[in-house]
């Protein structure tokens, strides 16, 4: 995979006349380079979301990474214990549709103002599902989205008032997820849901099981982390993003 050097800045976006802090990661050398909105866990902004934007920048994108906890709590950036998982669950739980749609127009138009050739969106477990609502809601060239839960459910205020998979006919661009067969949050029977959804609209897709990875298995730094995977996943997200 192409790894360029990188810059990295703080900036705020507009979101409804809102400051909203976000951080971005791009290629050092100017040039024409897609644009990804990504979407964060639980945690927040935290250094393993960076660290993800910033290799994502380093295979040639402009990288924008919001707070979507701002209304609640913002600058939240929380640690990988039991209290802050809770914590973090119930941001989760503040978020809405209306919310979401507001921060991901901030950041696109962000990323058209930087003269992004495109946009893709990318979200990693709550995110994920965040990421996935927002490709039903925007034109985007691929939505990526890691274990993202709660898609064929009304568990969260998110996925409502219907399963935010019912949504899939709004999704223009080509879907990629992942998922690890040993995720006790997402089962066979969600992503069989999953997949028979955007079977029945004639979405691109490509649905991708590592049958021994647990949830959360993409990034370093947690017992959850399997290189192997998070290797392989890599790859097809690189070529995802230069289709």
């Amino acid at each position: 995979m192409t790894s360029l050097g990188i810059t990295t800045e703080w900036i705020e976006l507009d979101v409804d006349g809102t400051p909203v802090r976000a951080y971005v990661a791009r290629p050092s050398v100017a040039g024409a380079y897609p644009g990804v909105i990504a979407a964060h866990e639980i945690y927040g902004q935290h250094p393993t979301m960076r660290a993800t934007a910033d290799r994502l920048a380093a295979l040639g994108a402009i990288v924008i990474l919001p707070d979507l906890f701002h209304r609640a709590e913002p600058g939240a950036d929380l640690a990988f214990t039991p209290e802050d998982r809770e914590r973090g669950l119930a941001l989760l739980r503040t978020l809405t549709r209306d919310g979401v749609r507001a921060d991901f127009a901030a950041a696109a138009a962000e990323l058209t103002r930087r003269g992004a050739t495109a946009t893709h969106i990318i979200g990693f477990s709550a995110g994920g599902h965040a990421a996935y609502y927002a490709a039903t809601q925007f034109p985007v060239a691929s939505v990526t989205a890691f274990y993202p839960g709660w898609l064929t459910n009304t568990d969260i205020q998110l996925s409502t008032p219907e399963p935010t998979i019912e949504l899939s006919s709004g999704i223009t661009g080509r879907v990629l997820l992942f998922f690890g067969g040993a995720d006790g949050l997402i089962d066979g029977p969600a992503r069989d849901g999953i997949a028979k959804i955007l079977d029945e609209n004639n979405i691109d897709h490509e649905i991708v099981v590592y049958d021994t990875a647990p949830h959360a298995f993409l990034n370093p730094g947690r017992d959850t982390y399997r290189e192997e995977f998070a290797e392989d996943a890599w790859t097809r997200l690189a070529d995802q993003l230069t289709r």
